[in-house]
């Protein structure tokens, strides 16, 4: 199942909030006790809808790492290779801890949803 219109708008929806004027915000923060980081509201809000069932790929690694390893492969990728990508990104936080804010602060998300913009105003 691909994800919808409405879907791909809702995820589109946070890219000026997480990049405002295209620079990333500082995701996350640590407080004590805590080892693991605290994140902004934005950033659990972006990735609860990541993780709607629409853009789940249950066989995400082989694709997500291609694209997250391949320069430009982010910018060429159809609709089903970005839904292996956000699997990646949201799964990814149950495996290191920072991950989330990692894949913001490098522009991993930015392409991703950049290129999700450009495949709805192809729609």
């Amino acid at each position: 199942m691909l994800p919808t219109p409405a879907d791909i708008d809702a995820l589109i929806g946070f890219l000026p909030q997480l990049y405002p004027n295209g620079v990333p915000i500082e995701a996350y923060t640590f407080k004590e006790p805590h080892p693991w980081p605290i994140y902004a509201k934005v950033v659990d809000d972006f990735y609860e809808q990541a993780r709607k069932d629409c853009w789940l790929d249950i066989d995400y690694r082989p694709t997500a790492d291609r694209l997250v390893s391949e320069p430009g492969a982010i910018e060429q990728a159809s609709l089903a290779q970005l839904q292996s990508l956000v699997t990646y990104y949201v799964r990814g936080e149950r495996f290191c801890d920072g991950h989330w804010g990692t894949m913001i602060a490098k522009g991993y998300v930015q392409r991703l949803l950049t290129r999700l913009a450009q495949l709805r105003e192809a729609m």
